[in-house]
């Protein structure tokens, strides 16, 4: 890449007035240093708490489904074709960039014409336990260099390919290979396909956001229901049950030491729940459209 490289921000919200400031006054300030990044394009599902307003006074480009069903990729897509950057960069509403120095080594990944996208580490922040310690999995100390040899890797905690939360796309890949409309994992999707392109994919974890989460038992179902659908039609879900039961049983002592013994029931429930959601979702076109439609978010169209 040119030693100029301009950067797009593409950002899907949806009521995201809570989160949002923080993540646009970094944005703001990364604008304002003149180190690449030179828009923010956001595509609005219709909020109605203020979001579009915090984009618009950040200088945002504001782009609305009009009428569309959401699709995480399909709209990230749109919001990607619109940009007018060298380097995509796909956040959500909900991340926080940790100071001031996170754009530099995503872009440092991107000089090597051979990568096709880096991502950053997410650390957890108002998590759960669970999600906490899922993140520090996913989104560990080490950098890591992924080629088509790691899809050979059965797919689990810790081996995470790509992530559109946090993660820099080189423009011609994406439009060479853009996000599939699935349910949801259509960052692995496309993660898959760039390495079976040939391209490498860099995490670098210097490169950090806040990011975190506390779900519901439903919730939790819910994703991982759509998640299961996801990775089984991709191919990814094998070994499902023997990555899992080994994520346990390390999330359950780091759990009874970082927090409190009394803790670890509520994980080994939490644990069950996300369990038995990806597993009803790899069955999830086996099922009536009905019942499909009610474990899951938005299940096969």
């Amino acid at each position: 890449m040119s030693a100029v490289q301009r950067v797009s921000v593409v950002l899907p919200t949806l009521n995201g007035a809570a989160t949002l400031p923080a993540l646009l006054a970094a944005l703001g300030r990364e604008l304002a240093a003149g180190r690449g990044l030179v828009e923010i394009v956001a595509i609005d599902s219709g909020s109605s708490d203020g979001t579009r307003g915090l984009l618009v006074e950040a200088g945002a480009r504001v782009l609305d489904l009009e009428g569309a069903p959401f699709g995480h990729g399909s709209a990230r897509n749109r919001a990607a074709a619109a940009a007018t950057g060298d380097v995509l960069l796909f956040l959500t509403q909900d991340v926080e960039p940790v100071g001031d120095g996170w754009l530099p080594p995503l872009l440092e990944a991107l000089d090597d014409s051979r990568v096709a996208g880096v991502f950053g580490r997410q650390v957890a922040r108002g998590a759960s336990p669970e999600e906490e310690f899922l993140a520090k999995v996913n989104y560990a100390g080490r950098p890591r260099r992924l080629t088509g040899d790691d899809l050979r890797t059965a797919f689990g905690p810790g081996t995470t390919l790509f992530s559109n939360a946090f993660g820099a796309v080189r423009r011609a890949v994406w439009e060479a290979i853009p996000f599939p409309d699935i349910v949801m994992s259509e960052d692995q999707a496309w993660a898959r396909a760039a390495l079976e392109a040939g391209y490498e994919i860099r995490y670098e974890p210097r490169a950090e956001v806040y990011h975190g989460h506390r779900f519901g038992f439903a919730r939790v179902f819910q994703r991982n229901f759509d998640s299961g659908s996801s990775l089984q039609a991709l191919g990814l879900a094998r070994g499902a049950w023997r990555a899992g039961a080994a994520h346990l049983l390390r999330e359950l002592r780091w759990i009874a030491a970082q927090h409190r013994r009394s803790a670890v029931p509520h994980a080994v429930v939490v644990e069950a729940v996300r369990m038995l959601g990806f597993q009803f979702g790899r069955l999830e076109r086996r099922m009536p459209r009905p019942l499909a439609r009610m474990l899951g978010e938005a299940p096969r169209p």
